[in-house]
């Protein structure tokens, strides 16, 4: 697993929110897991992107 800058984290919660990607698209595009795409956006989700 890569490590994501912050810039990263937000782009992937947008991709995932707005554009409605796939966390197996971004696990490919980020070079991570899926299922930490998942986690990932449930974290932010639940305590906002600050």
């Amino acid at each position: 697993m890569s490590k994501l800058t912050k810039k990263d984290k937000l782009n992937i919660y947008k991709e995932w929110t707005i554009e409605n990607k796939r966390s197996t698209y971004l696990s490919k595009k980020y070079g991570i897991g899926s299922v930490s795409i998942k986690y990932l956006v449930s974290l932010i989700h639940r305590h906002g992107m600050d």
